[in-house]
């Protein structure tokens, strides 16, 4: 069974100056495309949403630790990751004086979608790369071996003409 998806009304919070609103939700997010192969996403906590009446608005922080499941971008095996994950968001109570690049795009009309917050949160804690361990050293281009488990007959037979430079210059030293 999904969880629903969380919109929070700041209107209806009734926070004055300096007051502080805190709340946990259950929220379920798709799963997460990063280059071409599909992650799977669990959050096992809550997602905690803190607002706080500052002068001019609202701040809304939202933070969560999620755990990435999907393949190594090297050598495709399974990753199992742990991110935490967190973002700010200003909501300010007059629109006067703010240009449309400046306001979220996460709030409308005064309501939060948080599910939209955690979401873009959690993609930008990833890194730009899942990998397995940093020093994965991926799959055989040429016969597909997985190269962490050892090496392949192909592997030192066949290089790029167009990296012979790089090469020469390597055993120069």
């Amino acid at each position: 069974m999904a969880a629903p998806i969380v919109f929070l009304d700041l209107r209806g919070l009734a926070l004055r100056g300096g007051d502080r609103y805190e709340g946990e939700y259950p929220l379920e997010l798709a799963p997460i495309v990063l280059g071409g192969a599909h992650h799977d996403v669990l959050i096992p906590h809550r997602v905690a949403v803190a607002v706080d009446r500052v002068a001019g608005g609202f701040l809304v922080a939202v933070s969560l630790t999620a755990k990435v499941y999907g393949p190594c971008a090297r050598c495709l095996s399974e990753v199992a990751l742990e991110t935490q994950a967190q973002q700010q968001e200003f909501v300010p109570t007059a629109k006067g004086g703010w240009e449309e690049c400046d306001l979220s795009a996460f709030v409308e009309d005064m309501v939060v979608d948080v599910a939209a917050i955690a979401r873009e949160a959690l993609v930008l804690s990833l890194p730009g790369q899942v990998l397995c361990s940093p020093s994965c050293r991926g799959l055989c281009p040429q016969c597909g071996q997985d190269l962490n488990r050892g090496s392949c007959e192909c592997a030192s037979e066949h290089c790029d003409d167009r990296w012979g430079k790089l090469r020469d210059m390597r055993s120069e030293r």
